[in-house]
Parts: structure tokens; C-alpha cells; sequence
């Protein structure tokens, strides 16, 4: 993508061992519209380093247009052209990964590189081998047979053991530092692919799969990130409700005056009914005691909120807001109110 691209071309310069020359290309800014990054290069002066930014990168997300500017604006604008519709060994890396992944291929040591992979998905490893061919590019993958012995069987097992324990951990590991549900999802899922996996192999090895312990171990991971997962539902459960018993709360300390107390006789509903000003205030007295007090433009929410704060408005009805904004919106069509007008949806000012 031309995404990827700039992104590709502004860490080219990321340089964090030289003395002199250290650079750190990083994201400035990020918003629906476009991508903004710098490059800071390191100053120095009286003994003292710092990293200014003195080379800056733009992209419009819709068109791609990409500008730059700055000490470095030669050297990114060649960058970027070099990489320009280009894979890279990053992409085949991953597009690598991605076909092993895809075909539950093990990994025969703990740092990749050799891979075991059931003989029924090799036609997918030789068709990689030819993308790879056609990228003629230094990456090479291999294909070759493994001996169906009970010794290289076993070798196989102990591989899919070791995966599977090693991908528990880590999922364990990093659901121990995170409370999002979300999250917890995800990690969640990672462990149960893992059961996927060992029934590949169980199918596979049959009885040199000797997976029952295995198995226990993928059920004990799956129920303590189960239960940490409930966990935070029940803490996210709780917050909600406190929430809104502290809001029902609220609602049922401030005194409801009588319906009809303060009404006026000739229109007894323009500023009345469930929603009502206190203290013989009408809706329309506290609207404008609020806005006089702020002296800009308002919307209801807000000034519902200052004149409950203030003790001038109380509502029986379930929803204050909307009562409230119905009942001004109402004043000020009928002409019963004409000290506040309606500016917007849902905002009120002071009528001039």
C-alpha cells in the first residue's frame, strides 16, 4: 500500500547507533484525512543532545499524495521512489510465515527456520516456492520428505509440544497485563487454535501422539483466561451499574415540586408539565439564568446539567434533557418565551 510505502521510507532513516548522524523517524500525527511523520535528527550544543525534527512527511489517505519538506527532502523522495511498488524481504517474511501458519506447520527449533508440515498441505509449500521463484528475490524456501519412522514421528510430536507450550505462555503472559474484554478475546482464541493444532498432529502420529497431557494443559489455559475474561466483564458489569445507581441517585435527591404549584394560570403547560423550573422559576427563567451567566450559545444538555447543579431545575420524567428541550423548544414556537432562541439543533442563546 502507499501507506506502507511512506512508512517503509521514513524508518530507512532511523539511525539509533551512530555518534554523530542518529536519527529517529517517527508519527507526528494521525487523523482520518492524512499521516504526518518526522524525522529528528540529533543536536547538540553545549554539551547538551537533543532531537529536533527538521525533516516532515505528509500523506492524504484519499489520494495518496504524498509531500515532504525539510533537511532530509532529497533523500526521502528517493527513498520513497525505491520502494515504491516494491516487496520487500519483510513482506516475504511474512507472506512465508503466513503459508506455514496456514498449512499448522511446527517448528523444529526455537528459532524457526525448519518447519515441519503434514505431506497433506505440500502442494501449498510448492506453490509458494514458485511466488517466491517469481520475486527473484534472495529468500528461498526448501521442500523435503521426512521419513515416516517411529523416531522422526516422535521428533515431529515433541515439536507440536513445544509449540503448543510455548504459545501458551505467551498468551498467559500478556493476558496478565491487560483488562480490555477485547483483548482477553483474542488471547483467548490464540490458546483454542492451539487445540486445532494438536488434533492436526493427533490425526496425523496417532499413537505417538501422546497428547492427553497436552490437552490438559490447553483445557487449564483456556479456563484461567476464561475466568480472567469474566473477571473483567464483572468489574466492567459493576462500574456500569454504580454508574447508574449513582445517576438514579441524583435524580431522586432533588425535590419534585407540585405539578401545578408555580404554573401560569393562562398557559399552564408552556413551561410546566413533568419538567419544571424551582422556586416559582418557569423552564424558560432557568434557561436564561444559566445562559446570562455564560454568556455564549449552549446546548440543552449543558444547561440542563447547570441548572440541576444550581438546584433551579428538577424533572419527574425519565429522560430531564428531553423534557427539558421540548418544553423550552415549545415556549419559544408558541411565543410564550422570547428571551432565548434557538440557534442550532438543540442549542439555545440569549435573543439579542
Amino acid at each position: 500500500s502507499r501507506h506502507k510505502e511512506v512508512s517503509r521510507a521514513v524508518r530507512s532513516f532511523n539511525d539509533r547507533r551512530s555518534k554523530k548522524n542518529r536519527r529517529i523517524g517517527e508519527v507526528v500525527k494521525n487523523t482520518k484525512d492524512k499521516i504526518v511523520y518526522g524525522i529528528l535528527e540529533r543536536e547538540q550544543a553545549d554539551n547538551k543532545v537533543s532531537f529536533e525534527q527538521q525533516t516532515t512527511i505528509s500523506m492524504d489517505k484519499q489520494t495518496g499524495e504524498v509531500t515532504s519538506q525539510g533537511n532530509l527532502k532529497e533523500a526521502f523522495d528517493k527513498a520513497l521512489d525505491e520502494f515504491k511498488g516494491k516487496c520487500t524481504e519483510e513482506d516475504i517474511r511474512n507472506f512465508l510465515r503466513e503459508v506455514v501458519r496456514m498449512c499448522h506447520g511446527v517448528s523444529k527449533r526455537p528459532t524457526g527456520g525448519i518447519y515441519f508440515v503434514p505431506s497433506r498441505y505440500s502442494q501449498f509449500i510448492l506453490d509458494a516456492q514458485k511466488v517466491i521463484a517469481s520475486f527473484n528475490s534472495r529468500s528461498r524456501i526448501y521442500a523435503e520428505r521426512v521419513m515416516n519412522g517411529s523416531a522422526e514421528r516422535q521428533n515431529v510430536w515433541d515439536s507440536v509440544e513445544i509449540a503448543v507450550e510455548e504459545t501458551i505462555a505467551e498468551q498467559l503472559a500478556a493476558v496478565g497485563r491487560i483488562e480490555r474484554v477485547s483483548s482477553i478475546k483474542g488471547h483467548l482464541d490464540e490458546i483454542e487454535d492451539t487445540s486445532k493444532l494438536m488434533a492436526v498432529y493427533q490425526e496425523l502420529l496417532g499413537e505417538e501422539a501422546k497428547y492427553e497431557a497436552l490437552a490438559e494443559k490447553i483445557e487449564d489455559a483456556v479456563r484461567v483466561v476464561s475466568e480472567k475474561m469474566r473477571a473483567a466483564q464483572v468489574g466492567i458489569d459493576a462500574k456500569l451499574a454504580a454508574k447508574m445507581a449513582a445517576k438514579q441517585a441524583a435524580k431522586q435527591a432533588i425535590k419534585i415540586p407540585a405539578a401545578n404549584s408555580t404554573a401560569s394560570p393562562a398557559n399552564p403547560t408552556a413551561n410546566s408539565v413533568t419538567g419544571k423550573a424551582k422556586g416559582g422559576l418557569t423552564i424558560g427563567d432557568a434557561a436564561v439564568k444559566v445562559l446570562s451567566e455564560d454568556g455564549k450559545q449552549m446546548h440543552y444538555r449543558e444547561i440542563v446539567d447547570k441548572a440541576i447543579g444550581q438546584g433551579i431545575y428538577a424533572s419527574a420524567s425519565a429522560d430531564p434533557y428531553a423534557t427539558f428541550n421540548g418544553t423550552l423548544t415549545q415556549a419559544i414556537s408558541n411565543g410564550t418565551e422570547k428571551r432565548v432562541k434557538k440557534v442550532g439543533r438543540g442549542v439555545y442563546e440569549l435573543a439579542a
